[in-house]
Formats: structure tokens, sequence, C-alpha cells
């Protein structure tokens, strides 16, 4: 990954080297760091459901199977060795012939969150950075999908490669999840496209959702792959500095992952160059997820988290109330 100095990368990155801060993830106070009525409104929503389940238990999300759930789907002529039970006896005594009825079988789904933990997502100050807003954005969604007795999956991408934590079921076990979560750090270098490949190898069905800043010369190919997955969504995060980079004098640029220094001036005709390829840059994202079927949604971490939730993840139809 290079930096905004270098012409030849089409995609942003502005990191002043002397004034970068190590930021501390736990702290004195436990991660996530909710507030109550945040995590009350978030066991009101859920993830958007774009295709039928196919988990092979019970669940809350409408399945392409049929079965004995309250909602009454169709009828079936009855075959020898059906269920007597789902004999629909006011239909025979109409009709003199013997049918059965057939409901929409809910099924459960696995939510499956790819978090990028590279370096490029070390950055930002407080609760602005970036892989602080990511994990804590990933137990949010998982705090979601547990709240309806979904399972779990989170993936942690970095090096070409994935760590994956224990799928969970249950809000018991989101205490490991979380302390996992806030005790990660980010580092190593970006590798997108082979670590979602290699993460999404065998995975359940269900949504997937990649959580990164797509600082990845190859990111177009990760969406590729991410898109095979039929139900999937990026959700791009992006400090303020990267949005709107300060107007100074002489700073050093830094390449997160490889530690190359680069020396520029981000005079006015600097920033709006660095502007107009931010534009070119989100633009391509939009119009390649678009075109794949993917969710895009493209994050200021200096916006407060319940916001975000609550408005933009819902706004773009991530997430539904």
């Amino acid at each position: 990954m290079t930096g905004m100095g270098k012409p030849q990368n089409p995609e942003p990155r502005t990191q002043n080297a002397m004034s970068r801060v190590q930021h501390s993830v736990l702290g004195t106070r436990p991660f996530p760091e909710w507030e109550p009525s945040f995590q009350a409104a978030l066991e009101r929503l859920s993830i958007a459901v774009r295709r039928p389940a196919r988990g092979q238990h019970a669940g809350q999300v409408r399945s392409r199977a049929r079965g004995r759930a309250l909602e009454f789907a169709d009828y079936r002529p009855y075959a020898p060795g059906d269920d007597p039970k789902l004999v629909d006896w006011r239909a025979y005594t109409r009709l003199g012939r013997l049918y059965l009825k057939q409901y929409d079988e809910e099924r459960t789904r696995t939510i499956t969150l790819l978090v990028d933990t590279s370096a490029s997502l070390d950055w930002g100050d407080g609760d602005q950075h970036k892989g602080l807003y990511a994990r804590r954005l990933a137990a949010a969604l998982a705090w979601i999908g547990l709240s309806h007795h979904e399972p779990v999956q989170i993936h942690l991408l970095r090096d070409g490669s994935f760590a994956s934590m224990p799928s969970i079921s249950a809000r018991a076990g989101a205490v490991t999840l979380f302390r996992r979560l806030g005790e990660m750090q980010e580092g190593g270098k970006t590798n997108l496209s082979s670590s979602i490949r290699s993460a999404l190898s065998g995975r359940a069905p269900g949504p997937v959702l990649l959580l990164t800043d797509l600082m990845d010369p190859n990111w177009s190919e990760a969406l590729d792959i991410l898109a095979t997955t039929s139900e999937g969504a990026v959700v791009q995060l992006l400090a303020p500095s990267e949005w709107d980079p300060p107007l100074g004098e002489e700073v050093e640029l830094e390449d997160a992952e490889t530690g190359e220094l680069r020396a520029t001036r981000l005079g006015p005709m600097e920033i709006a160059a660095y502007r107009e390829r931010l534009d070119a840059f989100l633009s391509r994202v939009r119009q390649q997820c678009h075109r794949l079927g993917l969710i895009h949604l493209a994050l200021n971490t200096a916006t407060p988290l319940p916001e975000a939730v609550l408005r933009q993840l819902t706004g773009a139809r991530i997430l539904t109330g």
C-alpha cells in the first residue's frame, strides 16, 4: 500500500508519521464501551435478509423449506407415509381428497463478519481509530445476530490469511468474543483477495459483511470474490483525515504497511488533487459493488457508532429495524 504522495497509486492515503499516536485499545474501559440504551437499540435490529436462509436448524429467518412453522404456505396432495397430523380435514370435507398443509419453515443462517485487521487500519485517534471502529462495529453486528439466536462467525483478515474467532450462537459467548476483539491490534500487510477467498472456503450460508478501508491495490479482485457469496455487503471505513486532510506545510506521509516515508507539501493544489482522487476511488468502488450486487457503505469514523449503526447502516439496508 502506498501513500497519497505516490502518483502511481490511485487510492488515497494520508499519514503524518511525526504526529502519529499509538492507540491503546482497551484503556481503562471494557470493550466495546456501549451505553445500555445503544445495546437495547441493537436488539431491535436485524441483519437484512436478501435471500431465504438454508440452514439446518430452527431459527427466525424464512426458508424455502416446508415444515411445521406457524405461517401457512400452500397445499399438496397426500402421499402414503405422510404425517396424518398435517392433513387438512376441512379441505377433505369440501373436496373429498386428502391434502396436506405446508408451512414456511424458519431456519438459521450464520452471520459472517470479515474484519480487516491489517496495518492500514491502525490509523486515527481515540474512538475515530479505524481498527477500533471496525472491531466495535463488528461487536455491534454480532450482538444483533445473537439477539436473534443466529450463529455469528468472525474472521480477522491480514497478511493474505485469516484468523477465525470461535463461532458463537448465544449471548453468553459474547463476553469472550468481545474481549478478544478488544485485545486485537492491527498490523501486517493487506491482501484482501487471498484472505477473503480463504475465509469463505466452506462457510455456512448467510450474509457476509466485510469491514475494511479497501486500501489494497487489488481491492477490485477482493470484491469479485466477496460477490460469490450472493449475500455480501462492504462497509468501507475511512478516518476523518482521510476524508479531509488538513491543509498545512511540509508533512511526512508514511505507508502503514511498509514504513516507507515520503515528504510532501499539502497545499491547496495537493488537497484538491487528493479529494479528486478520493472521489474517483469511491465512485469506482460503488460502481463495482452495484454491478456485483453488493451493498456498499462508506463511513467516516468521526461518525459516532450509534449514529452509524442506527441511521447509516439501516439507511443502506444492511440492517433493518
